[in-house]
């Protein structure tokens, strides 16, 4: 009765360390599909170029597009505080963009904390939307330096175009003068000559 009783346990125990073995090898597949299968990995295992370098107005990719481009990289390459993130694009940045983020740059030079992604992000786009007025105001002036129509038919719109585009361009009055003189009607350019003698 003992011998059945030790055979008894012997085969139960056999057939235990059998079905051990069994869910141990069942493990070891299912781990080896895990990592054949999509998953939060993926990304970090992505391969993404690291973004162009960003110069300003004359850049042939968009602010926007740049710093989706910047985004992204950090995500793929890990990269989640904001600290890191914004020396990632300063890296990418060169003049005269970077003259423009100089007090960044300082900041981190210094070991300093450069604030938030969403601040740095915000102040290239004023800068840059500052860029893009100053530009376009400077193609409109060149179209009213020209535009002798429009002073002759009504001076009051002409004067009013021009002082709104004259106060965001950077240009001496000197300049100004001197283009107004060659679309305004004669009358008028006594009155400028008589203001540049009277300064």
């Amino acid at each position: 009765m003992l011998n059945r009783a030790i055979n008894h346990y012997n085969s139960a125990l056999t057939t235990a360390y059998n079905r051990i073995d069994a869910l141990e090898a069942e493990v070891t597949h299912f781990q080896g599909e895990l990592t054949r299968l999509p998953g939060e990995n993926v990304a970090s295992k992505a391969k993404v170029l690291e973004p162009p370098t960003f110069v300003g107005s004359e850049n042939k990719m968009h602010l926007h597009d740049w710093l989706s481009q910047i985004a992204l990289y950090c995500l793929v390459s890990g990269i989640t505080v904001d600290d890191q993130k914004i020396v990632c694009a300063l890296t990418r940045l060169c003049a005269p963009a970077s003259t423009y983020m100089k007090s960044y740059y300082d900041k981190v030079q210094a070991g300093q904390g450069v604030r938030s992604w969403g601040n740095f992000a915000q102040e290239l786009k004023n800068i840059y939307r500052q860029q893009d007025d100053k530009e376009r105001a400077k193609k409109e002036l060149t179209v009213l330096w020209v535009n002798k129509d429009l002073a002759k038919k009504n001076l009051v719109k002409y004067t009013e175009q021009y002082r709104t585009l004259a106060r965001i361009v950077n240009y001496s009055d000197k300049v100004h003068i001197d283009k107004m003189k060659e679309v305004i009607l004669d009358e008028l350019q006594n009155v400028l000559i008589i203001y540049e003698i009277t300064n």
